[in-house]
């Protein structure tokens, strides 16, 4: 069976990676299965893993650093499982927004994710589980996963499906991965409800740290917005796409302007991360118009999110702005005039606190009616700004990933309003101004104590540190994460809520993070971890 999987596979890195397979192997029957195959460097993991006792233990640790595919899929300091809703998802139906038959709303069958999440029948414990084990089999550590759902509109599906769909994440989370590959351990975790699921996975070996979901203002309120935090969520990304009422109407959206400010707020005040959706070039817009708007989503108190994704609108089937494109009726400015406002965005306008994680969407030209611009848009739009010896200050351009530190790692503070409130960014940044790690210390103002929020009470709405991701309990010494940024960043946002005469802290904590907080001195209340001061 390994003989005939492994027949005519690439190599992860040519010749060196079969010399060290032929070199260091010594047990007989295990080297003829490698023997003239290129195996790929997963279904050699999947050998290690099984039959880890006849390799020479030095011939492991020179080929594991061969084994890690995609290595960008965790050096952000976790792994994140992109997972999709089954159905409609959305009963609106903006003009650009494709409605393909049997995919949720907005996406189409040819992206990745659709792809994976239609094998597994849109099936979250089946998606989540597929990823997990293709990730441990790529060699990417598993223990700190954030979950990303899609599928339009979370908000519109039904509670009971929500739930039911978020509960069977949390247990294939909770299933020993490890022990399903290396024995073949068919016994998958089932907890009896959330509640329970939830529990385990404090303790989990696949811990989430974050739930993201993506919803329309319109559909964020006081009595919705408490839901969310059951579940465990803890990032809800909304769909913008531009701030104006006539750019509203002529798309179609359903909503003002005022819903995106009061979402944002409410948003904020539970705690939440905020995340924008943006598209330029929609039916109405100029370029010029285009930069304004985005520029106003910064300078303007009212928005201010905290993470980005630029989304340039695109002509695909299944939407009517397919039709438009057809007969004139919409016609988009030039790709040229979309690039530069980019990257006039990204050079003169993002603050150090915002982190742009997308540029495109995982459209394919061939989805594409009109071929407006190439996937690999990002790298177009990076290669302009070294050229012009431009740098963009957003947190994903700035993050360490698998560089060194340079220097002592240096704390800043940045103080902002927005939403009504005050907020800290607290971060760590080397000699290079690399991020290293950093914290979101919002100051609501009383007559903002919404939903959780308690009299003298400040709030921890995110804390994150970068770098490899390093399993939990293990310490690297090459690695940023685990040498107490974290800790020193949360004692930081204790002295400044203690220094303004809070009685109380609170933090939106992931499940997978609760047993972090409650050895800082956190209890959980109301899916909140709080602390006295």
């Amino acid at each position: 069976m390994i003989e005939r999987e492994f027949r005519n596979r690439v190599p992860t890195d040519g010749n060196k990676f079969n010399r060290l397979i032929l070199d260091a192997l010594k047990n007989q029957s295990l080297h003829t299965y490698f023997k003239d195959l290129k195996p790929s460097s997963w279904w050699l993991h999947f050998v290690l893993l099984r039959h880890e006792t006849k390799f020479p233990s030095k011939f492991v640790k020179q080929i594991r650093p061969f084994l890690i595919k995609t290595k960008t899929r965790s050096i952000s300091g976790i792994v994140a499982l992109t997972l999709f809703t089954k159905g409609t998802g959305c009963p609106f139906f903006c003009v650009y927004c494709p409605n393909e038959p049997g995919m949720p709303k907005s996406y189409l069958s040819d992206e990745p994710a659709v792809m994976r999440a239609v094998r597994n029948n849109f099936d979250s414990y089946k998606q989540t589980l597929s990823r997990l084990i293709m990730f441990y089999l790529s060699n990417h550590p598993i223990s700190k996963v954030e979950i990303i759902i899609k599928g339009g509109t979370f908000s519109f599906y039904e509670k009971a499906y929500r739930k039911r769909f978020v509960k069977r994440i949390f247990d294939a989370c909770n299933t020993n991965i490890e022990e399903l590959i290396k024995k073949g351990n068919t016994i998958k975790a089932s907890a009896g409800n959330l509640i329970k699921a939830q529990a385990i996975n404090e303790s989990a070996s696949s811990r989430i740290i974050g739930i993201n979901i993506e919803t329309r203002p319109d559909y964020i309120n006081a009595r919705e917005i408490t839901f969310p935090r059951t579940l465990g969520v803890t990032h809800v990304e909304i769909g913008v796409q531009m701030p104006n009422d006539t750019i509203y109407e002529t798309i179609k959206r359903g909503h003002r302007v005022s819903h995106v400010i009061a979402a944002t707020k409410l948003l904020k005040d539970a705690g939440f991360k905020v995340g924008y959706h943006l598209m330029p070039n929609l039916p109405g817009a100029t370029a010029l118009k285009d930069f304004e708007l985005m520029k106003k989503v910064f300078e303007n108190e009212a928005f201010k999110p905290d993470h980005l994704k630029l989304y340039p609108t695109t002509v695909t089937p299944h939407a009517t702005l397919c039709e438009w494109y057809k007969t004139g009726k919409y016609v988009p400015y030039p790709l040229d005039k979309m690039i530069v406002n980019i990257i006039r965005l990204k050079s003169e306008v993002i603050p150090p606190w915002v982190r742009i994680g997308r540029l495109t969407r995982d459209i394919t030209t061939d989805m594409m009616e009109y071929k407006q611009f190439a996937p690999n848009l990002r790298e177009i739009i990076q290669k302009q700004m070294h050229e012009k010896k431009l740098l963009c200050k957003c947190i994903r351009c700035r993050e360490i990933r698998g560089e060194k530190v340079e220097g002592k790692p240096l704390l800043r503070i940045i103080q902002y309003e927005a939403s009504g409130g005050r907020e800290y960014f607290l971060e760590y940044i080397d000699e290079a101004e690399h991020s290293l790690g950093f914290l979101r210390l919002r100051i609501p103002q009383p007559s903002n104590a919404l939903v959780y929020c308690y009299t003298k009470t400040s709030m921890v709405r995110e804390l994150h540190v970068y770098g490899q991701s390093v399993p939990v309990g293990e310490k690297r010494e090459e690695e940023v994460q685990h040498k107490s940024l974290g800790s020193l960043l949360l004692k930081k946002a204790e002295e400044l809520s203690i220094k303004m005469g809070f009685k109380k802290i609170m933090i939106i904590s992931g499940v997978g993070v609760r047993k972090y907080y409650r050895k800082k001195g956190y209890q959980l209340e109301n899916t909140y971890m709080i602390k006295k001061l």
